[in-house]
């Protein structure tokens, strides 16, 4: 099951964990008929068969590593460049398949030969190209093709994963491009069952469950098609099922979790690497003493699955988590969760209790060896953590600002690299600020200051502060961007504030990530500017977006938020005029100032206005974007008059909340006024007034008639 979140707490366990991404392969390798068991999938140490790709060039696309995934899958668009069709891998049977957000429709192809390797063996940033003598995978399996609309990547699922342990590499972080977009994921190696820790000896057992226990034991197959037995065809065209378990199964792992005096002891977890966030199910949740739907949530997030995204998944912290461990158990505390019910991977008729994400990994190198034990004695199946494999890094300088490339500046030798944790908080004095003028990456990024003095990180123009896990802005911290871009698995803010001209990117390779806004101020431009997202948005109940206007033009003289993804909308937006040197900026009716927009859509709207006083404002959502009208007190439709449109408006809007007698009154009091703002405090006319009475006596006639 992949299920993706994008954010991440400031200090301890992020909400959003790592990301596995392997390269991936397709081959025309699989067993004819005439093999005794032609279903079954057979292990390849190695590449074989003819590589799949348009034109004959062999094609290799990323994949995630889903243990929760009962199926491997790839997207329309990488059929299409593996060229499945052409190939005649395409089969005509079809499955519903069903995750954390709803079911989907996706084709069943032919048996075929599936091959991943580790991103370390993967270059290219457009197609990529992968050393094949590292390949390894399964042939005669039948995978699926998700519909164009799925926003799910490409899923190696536990058919392959049940047959290798795989170890996931943190200390070997690849960062690269491909396709435009920054791929971030840990080094990931496919080696034999009973491989063990690989030099780890800490050992959380886990548990291989499934009906009869067969599932583990035997190779994946997949269900042929008996009615070729009797219409001439070959009995491998057309499967029936894709390539899956003989039996429903997954892992699962012993936890502990506490929280306000309450506990779940010795519960068993599913354990999914497609799911970056650890879950609680809704019974579980009101175990630990927080309610989904009646408790206001510590935050939400988006959570990616089988039929798309689900927005506003609620999550709560819990004190105290732990994970059974031979050689040390790992116990975190303000865990992050969320609350989301999931059905049981071995019993879908049940919901799981809950799902240990990648989040509590974090940092971390682990080994998933699912070796069953076949009462012969020694280790059993298991999942090796490391110890945590990153360091940190403070700011220590007193000067007002520094270098942050000069070693002298932190606490180490050194300034921080790719396994460098980058604590710029505030050290002395007054404000402060580490200037960063070269490209520079890092694992995490956290700024925080005081109430009263501000740590500020500047990235200059041109250059590129990446990080390959999470950038988290606390109260006091700025990030301000000079021209200069943010390159993070995602971004959450906490009071502090993210401003500036210049680009923030999230997610990794085909994964979208989020800027999360839960109580900080985000401030496009230095004065007035344009600040671009890349990934989706969320400006919390307590988050503020500020905008400034000094004039008519969008980026030069008024700030404007891009969001290139999907965008919601909550919490307070704060306009203010100011002077771009030929005085304050002085709004004339039917002024628009489009100030936010949001390729894939918005929705919600802001709960607190802080607008320009003196003037009349219309806050005008539209499907794509937010747009600030300069209007008259009763324009409900922001075209500059109050007229009979707005009355209906008035009238459909009353008593939901929407509108109240006061906008009425407004609406009266410039009724006709003719669009002009200083008409906005006059008295209608007689006439007008006449039509007023008439349209409100239409509509008391027709409340009284239903």
């Amino acid at each position: 099951m992949s299920m993706i979140a994008s954010l991440a707490t400031a200090t301890g366990v992020p909400i959003g964990g790592f990301l596995p991404l392997v390269g991936l392969g397709l081959s025309d390798e699989f067993q004819n008929q005439d093999a005794a068991l032609f279903f079954q999938s057979q292990l390849e140490p190695s590449l074989v068969g003819n590589s799949f790709g348009a034109g004959g060039t062999p094609y290799y696309d990323l994949a995630l590593v889903d243990t929760g995934a009962a199926v491997s899958l790839i997207t329309s668009e990488a059929d299409a460049a593996f060229d499945i069709d052409g190939a005649g891998f395409r089969g005509t049977g079809s499955l519903t398949i069903g995750g954390a957000t709803g079911f989907l429709q996706a084709t069943i192809n032919d048996p075929l030969a599936m091959f991943v390797t580790g991103t370390a063996n993967v270059t290219g940033t457009g197609p990529l190209t992968v050393n094949t003598s590292t390949l390894v995978g399964q042939s005669s399996v039948s995978i699926l093709t998700i519909p164009p609309e799925s926003d799910l990547p490409n899923v190696v699922g536990i058919p392959l994963l049940s047959q290798y342990a795989t170890y996931i590499r943190s200390d070997q972080p690849q960062i690269f491009q491909n396709n435009g977009k920054t791929v971030r994921t840990p080094q990931i190696d496919f080696l034999p069952l009973g491989a063990g820790g690989q030099g780890i000896t800490r050992r959380a057992p886990m548990q291989l469950k499934s009906g009869t226990g067969s599932a583990f034991i035997t190779a994946p197959v997949y269900v042929f098609n008996f009615e070729n037995i009797n219409n001439g065809r070959p009995w491998t065209e057309n499967p029936t099922t894709p390539t899956i378990l003989q039996e429903p199964g997954a892992f699962f792992l012993n936890v502990d979790v506490e929280n306000e005096g309450e506990s779940l002891n010795n519960f068993e977890f599913f354990f999914d690497t497609g799911a970056s966030v650890t879950v609680v199910s809704e019974l579980n949740a009101l175990r630990l003493g927080f309610d989904p739907t009646l408790d206001e949530p510590d935050f939400t997030i988006a959570v990616t699955g089988s039929a798309g995204v689900n927005q506003e998944v609620p999550g709560f912290f819990v004190e105290e988590f732990t994970i059974q461990a031979v050689g040390g158990s790992i116990t975190a505390t303000n865990v992050p969760v969320i609350v989301l019910d999931i059905a049981d991977p071995t019993n879908p008729a049940n919901i799981v209790d809950g799902i240990v994400g990648t989040n509590l990994l974090a940092g971390r190198n682990v080994v998933i060896d699912p070796k069953p034990s076949l009462g012969g004695g020694g280790i059993g199946p298991s999942l090796y953590i490391s110890d945590p494999i990153t360091s940190e890094f403070d700011w220590s300088s007193t000067s007002a600002s520094g270098s942050w490339a000069s070693g002298g500046n932190w606490s180490g030798p050194t300034a921080p690299s790719n396994l460098g944790i980058a604590n710029v908080r505030h050290v002395a004095g007054g404000n402060q600020t580490a200037l960063l003028s070269t490209d520079t990456t890092v694992w995490e990024l956290n700024i925080s200051g005081t109430p009263s003095q501000t740590m500020t990180v500047q990235v200059g123009s041109g250059q590129t502060l990446t990080t390959f896990a999470a950038t988290n802005i606390e109260t006091g911290g700025v990030l301000k961007l000079v021209g200069g871009t943010l390159d993070t698995q995602y971004l959450e803010m906490l009071g502090g504030t993210l401003s500036g001209d210049g680009q923030i990117k999230t997610g990794s390779g085909p994964i979208s990530g989020q800027v999360e806004n839960r109580g900080g101020t985000v401030s496009p431009g230095n004065g007035v500017g344009r600040l671009e997202i890349v990934g989706r948005f969320a400006n919390g109940a307590d988050g503020t977006l500020a905008i400034e206007i000094g004039g008519l033009v969008a980026e030069t003289m008024f700030d404007v938020l891009v969001v290139d993804g999907p965008a919601t909308l909550a919490g307070i937006l704060d306009v203010s005029l100011v002077d771009l040197g030929s005085g304050l900026f002085d709004p004339q009716l039917g002024d628009t100032f489009e100030i936010f927009t949001a390729s894939e859509g918005l929705s919600g709207t802001f709960e607190s206005l802080m607008l320009p006083a003196g003037y009349d404002w219309f806050v005008k959502y539209n499907s794509n974007s937010v747009e600030l009208v300069a209007t008259i007190p009763g324009d409900f439709d922001g075209d500059g008059d109050a007229d009979a449109t707005d009355l209906a408006i008035w009238r459909a809007g009353y008593g939901s909340g929407s509108y109240n007698g006061a906008d009425f009154l407004e609406w009266q009091r410039n009724f006709n006024s003719g669009g002009n703002l200083a008409a906005s405090a006059t008295v209608p006319e007689p006439g007008s007034l006449a039509l007023l009475f008439a349209a409100c006596g239409l509509a008391m006639a027709s409340r009284r008639a239903g």
